[in-house]
Parts: C-alpha cells; structure tokens; sequence
C-alpha cells in the first residue's frame, strides 16, 4: 500500500507503507528548515537514498536506523566527503576533498576525524603522510612543503637528546 501521509509538525510523507511505517520508495520532506529524504525505506527507517538539508547540502548513500551507515558521498559547503560512514559518523576509510582547492585528505576515519593513516594534501600543494589521532597529526610522518620539496620526518613524542 501507499499514499501521502501529513505529519502534525508540517512534514509529509509520501510513498510506500507497511504495518503503518514508511516501506519501500517514499519521499519524506521534513517541516520547514528540516529538509527532504527521497530513497528506500523499511520499517520506518531509511536504507538508501539522499537527503538534502535547506542550507544545500547533501548526502547520498546507505542507511541503517536513521543514521548514515556503509558507503555514502557528502557534500557541504565547498567539501565533499566519498566513503564509509559508521553510525551516523565518517568511519573506517574515506576521501575528504575540497571543491574549490587542491587540498584533500584520503585514510582511515573514526567517529568522523581522522585517526590510524592518512594523506593529507593542502591548498599550497604541500602533502602530510602518515600517522592521525582524533583529527590530529600524531606519531610518524613526513611533511613534504612546497614549492621547495623539503621533508621533515616528525616524530611523536619529541625527544631533547638521544639518550632520552
């Protein structure tokens, strides 16, 4: 069965329904300043599809309890993000890249920073390869600058002499 259905807050939904839930294909545009999902649905919750929120920014992908979970793309303001997502979160691994700069990063995620290995480019150009932790630079890894071409190796933690 089907139909459109208005919710008491100024949102509708319109599309599939099974045992009073959203099921299959349905559209659910949310009150004003919420945004709209269109995709699968089952049981309620939403499975694969896009939403767009009123600011114009946008997800599309996987689903799983309401939350973004497996592969998705977003894009907000002028960055877009390609890969997995773990409740709700940018997770596992994945391509933050700017739309209007050379500046990128590619690796591992958790809970939406980068953490575990990965390689950031910057606008200039100059690149960092290595090790994250919470959204940081953290333990071994090389800074390329730019337009010279020197590394550095940086290292954590610092150490004041070889002895220590």
């Amino acid at each position: 069965t089907g139909g459109r259905f208005d919710f008491d807050d100024g949102g509708t939904y319109c599309g599939g329904w099974e045992d009073g839930k959203a099921h299959g294909h349905g559209i659910c545009t949310g009150p004003k300043g919420q945004g709209e999902y269109a995709g699968s649905w089952s049981h309620g919750f939403e499975v694969a599809g896009g939403y767009t929120w009123p600011s114009g920014n946008t997800y599309l992908g996987y689903w799983a309890q309401g939350k973004r979970h497996g592969l998705g793309v977003e894009t907000k303001g002028r960055w877009m993000y390609r890969g997995e997502w773990s409740h709700g979160f940018k997770g596992r691994y994945g391509v933050r890249q700017s739309l209007s700069t050379p500046a990128r990063y590619e690796g591992t995620w958790s809970n939406g920073l980068q953490d575990g290995y990965g390689i950031e480019t910057y606008g200039d150009g100059g690149t960092y390869q290595g090790q994250w932790t919470g959204g940081m630079r953290h333990g071994y890894g090389v800074r390329q600058s730019v337009p010279y071409g020197m590394a550095t190796v940086i290292r954590s933690p610092l150490r004041t002499s070889l002895a220590s």
